[in-house]
């Protein structure tokens, strides 16, 4: 094919599928070139930070500004879920809904959500049940976005999901008895139990903490169901046990107070406790899964651990505020420290967020730093969300949460960071959109569905566009095309670039089909046919 016909199909494949990629040329030879850091160019926003393709039509995920990448480095796939904080649904950049990338920033799955009924999805990630990986997230309506009069961050209404690998629904999890359940966590214990919060108004005179007398308060409790039977194994109420006077955060006027807001639950290694974050009491606690007795508490106003005097950063002898995220690491815990906002008179900042890696001496209760802390550079205030991964190799991976600065709105930045704390990948999200977490998990996806694809003829050829939303083994397409359905012969093959894949060949068809390659060259799955009138 003459470089002129090349050029002329690219231009045709424009025509037909939108000018949907930044320029023609690049669309042509390489659909999803692999992005450079960004260094003072203007951030994706708009349309421009939306992505769209020939082959998948439906789909139109946000695009991530690559800030930084070094040369070489390969993450495991990147889960986010992109959502907005406004009760306006035009302020989100493209579509919300589960998203997993490659180190590139391109798109390897995406199932995308209307907004437009501000339904959103939170917690996206892998675990594992019954010893296969699965994904889980969250999905319903945020309170404080559809329902000013609650608490920001509780759940109208919402449940959290299970996929297996094929993208197919294993299960809906939701609590026994209909109560409401809470957004930030489902953790899954080998043996196939699931806990997570669940949360519930409760009346309760609440002059003590400068309330109404007839006041209300959300109380949190930490429940465990068995998934199979879905069967209550487990149930700690947090007002049982923590008193209100623990609450950083004062009563709020015209809203159910919020003086808890539990958003982490991790399971110990041993399966015998639970370790849960309050954001709004600052604390971290361990809890008997046999007795529901407190077994220890780490920060708040009743912090029980001596802490270096380098590491305590605000009031009440604190080492972190607001904080998110607290897992079991060996030899002590890790969280994301926000280091900051709420309501007055604790609001802070009382530094930049970062993540910790603390050693506990638990029978005698001391505190220290298993390593330095990570901080963004420049440094990020994140007035709410965000998680630190630990990474097996020592190295780390930190979704900011939201982020925000004077007069800039919001920012949702995730970071990769090598073992000595070096930079390896630094992101931030399109326009305002934000996601709760971000993680970077190994993750082998095998889509049921077919591969799809698009076609342009023209000039004696035409160009392919193929795709198949959700497939991490291809690794090469194989264009066939021919006169008839039952002629197809092989003309065209292409190295798979990002998600969609631009391919041209020396054919007219007017048939075409797709197959999709592994590294190995078996074919893992093929296309429709499809007939294309010149």
């Amino acid at each position: 094919m003459t470089s002129r016909v090349a050029g002329r199909l690219t231009r045709t494949i424009r025509n037909i599928f939108g000018a949907s990629h930044r320029d023609s040329r690049a669309r042509g030879r390489r659909l999803a070139p692999r992005p450079e850091a960004l260094e003072g160019r203007e951030l994706l926003t708009g349309a421009s930070g939306v992505w769209s393709f020939a082959s998948a039509a439906k789909l139109h995920p946000m695009k991530v500004n690559v800030l930084k990448l070094q040369p070489g480095v390969s993450l495991n796939p990147v889960f986010v879920a992109p959502y907005d904080q406004s009760p306006d649904p035009s302020i989100l950049v493209g579509q919300t809904g589960p998203l997993i990338m490659d180190t590139a920033g391109n798109p390897i799955w995406f199932r995308p959500f209307s907004n437009n009924n501000k339904v959103q999805v939170l917690d996206f990630r892998t675990q594992t049940l019954y010893g296969k990986p699965v994904l889980i997230w969250w999905q319903g309506q945020i309170a404080g976005i559809v329902k000013s009069s609650s608490p920001a961050g509780t759940s109208v209404g919402g449940h959290f999901v299970i996929y297996d690998q094929h993208y197919r629904k294993i299960m809906d999890v939701r609590p026994p008895g209909g109560s409401s359940m809470d957004l930030h966590e489902l953790t899954i214990t080998p043996q196939g139990t699931a806990f997570f919060i669940t949360t519930k108004r409760v009346r309760a005179d609440l002059t003590p903490y400068g309330g109404a007398r007839n006041g209300q308060f959300v109380d949190a409790v930490i429940q465990g169901i068995n998934l199979r039977t879905g069967r209550r194994v487990f149930a700690w109420d947090m007002a049982a046990h923590i008193p209100l006077g623990d609450s950083v955060v004062p009563v709020t006027p015209g809203k159910p107070w919020d003086p808890y807001h539990v958003n982490s639950i991790d399971v110990s290694p041993d399966g015998s406790q639970i370790l849960i974050s309050s954001r709004n009491t600052w604390a971290i606690n361990a809890i008997s899964l046999q007795s529901g007795q407190v077994l220890w508490q780490l920060g708040g106003k009743r912090n029980e651990f001596r802490l270096p005097t380098d590491l305590v950063t605000g009031p009440y002898g604190s080492a972190f505020q607001y904080q998110h995220d607290a897992r079991y690491v060996p030899g002590g815990i890790s969280l994301y420290d926000n280091a900051g906002i709420g309501a007055p008179p604790n609001a802070g900042p009382f530094g930049p967020a970062r993540g910790l890696i603390l050693n506990l001496d638990i029978p005698n209760r001391a505190a220290g730093l298993a390593r330095p802390a990570t901080y963004h550079d420049p440094a990020l205030y994140a007035n709410s969300q965000g998680n630190f991964q630990v990474l097996a190799n020592g190295g780390a991976f930190v979704g900011w949460g939201s982020e925000s600065q004077p007069g800039e709105g919001l920012s949702s930045y995730y970071t990769a960071y090598a073992a000595d704390g070096s930079v390896l990948a630094d992101y931030v999200l399109a326009g305002q959109d934000i996601s709760y977490r971000a993680y970077t998990l190994p993750w082998v996806g095998l889509p049921l569905t077919k591969p799809s694809l698009a076609v342009a003829v023209g000039g004696g050829g035409a160009t392919v566009a193929a795709s198949w939303n959700g497939s991490t083994e291809t690794a090469s397409w194989q264009v066939l095309a021919g006169p008839s359905r039952r002629s197809l012969v092989p003309v065209a093959a292409a190295s798979r670039t990002g998600f969609e894949t631009t391919i041209p060949a020396a054919s007219a068809g007017p048939f075409f089909q797709v197959r999709a390659l592994d590294a190995g060259g078996r074919v893992l799955g093929t296309s429709a046919v499809l007939r294309v009138r010149g």
